[in-house]
């Protein structure tokens, strides 16, 4: 793993004098370009969540889920399309394997679990009057709108007073959300409902100071689990600061890269095609360097078979 600061020198000379954001940007391009190359994806990753119900949303830095292990077995995976297959099980029958459904985007963790109003807590005081503006229906199912300097205006934009967390007196009953924005922030902004019922409500997200679009994949479990293993494709953020970490393994690659950026912007493809290739060849030398060498079997779907003891396979 290296940190943006480790080629930083580097990536000033080979892109001349830019303002430190446009850099950035340039280096984010070079780390995307290297990180579809390599044989040995280093955007690869593990994480075990906990399950709420069936649902499982997944977390923010997961882009593409790979494979799922639910409750230690391994599970086949299905995509949104799959209940229109002419051999596939439909939307009411009951898979009697373990198997998971890629449910598609959301913006919080979970859905409400019933209309309700809603409260944004503030981890930091200088978030104090940061806008964090939701969308969607209210319990009538007509859109949440609010009225800002006496123009009404798409979404509703739910307080945030630090160390002060309850509904504002005109707030909406708010029965489903489809979207979210949020205001750059210092700390943490984790947003709930309410229940006037109870102090508690359900946390329905917790936005990272940087996130300003609040988005999250979903999958369906077909049975019920306390928790799953997922191996998931990272996604690649913005670099945005000197300390941010960039997941390769190979600086020189990096560089290359880089420069294969500086080409493609130049209209120049011959070189840039050039730099590109020496980059991936680098990548790939340090991954398999790094890598151990094992093996994944073929996998077959076939619900005929049934475990054997050793003693019995052919």
């Amino acid at each position: 793993m290296l940190i943006v600061e480790h080629v930083w020198d580097e990536v000033k000379e080979i892109f001349g004098h830019c303002n430190e954001a446009k850099l950035l940007r340039k280096l984010t391009d070079a780390v995307e370009l290297l990180a579809n190359k390599g044989e040995i994806d280093p955007l690869v990753g593990f994480v075990d969540i906990c399950v709420d119900g069936k649902c499982v949303t997944l977390p923010r830095e997961v882009e593409t889920p790979l494979a799922v292990n639910i409750g230690g077995h391994p599970a086949l995976g299905r995509d949104e399309l799959f209940s229109f297959h002419l051999n596939g099980l439909g939307d009411f029958q009951t898979p009697c394997n373990y198997s998971w459904s890629v449910a598609g985007k959301f913006p919080t963790y979970r859905d409400l679990r019933c209309p309700a109003q809603l409260i944004c807590f503030v981890d930091k005081e200088e978030d104090e009057g940061k806008k964090i503006r939701v969308f969607g229906f209210d319990s009538q199912n007509r859109p949440l709108r609010s009225q800002e300097n006496g123009e009404w205006v798409d979404g509703y934009l739910v307080p945030t007073i630090f160390g002060y967390a309850v509904p504002a007196s005109d707030s909406p009953t708010v029965a489903r959300i489809t979207a979210i924005r949020k205001d750059l922030t210092a700390g943490c902004l984790r947003l709930s409902s309410y229940d006037n019922s109870s102090s508690t409500g359900t946390l329905l997200g917790v936005f990272e100071p940087d996130e300003l679009v609040p988005c999250y994949r979903r999958i369906i479990l077909h049975r019920s689990a306390e928790w799953v293993r997922l191996c998931y494709r990272r996604r690649t953020y913005e670099l945005r600061s000197l300390n941010d970490r960039i997941l390769l393994h190979s600086r020189p690659a990096l560089l290359l890269a880089c420069q294969a950026i500086k080409k493609y912007g130049e209209s120049n493809l011959a070189e840039a095609l050039g730099f590109e290739a020496q980059a991936t060849r680098l990548l790939t030398e340090k991954e398999s360097a790094i890598t151990a060498p094992v093996s994944s079997p073929l996998q077959v779907d076939d619900p005929t078979f049934k475990l054997r003891g050793v003693d019995d396979i052919d």
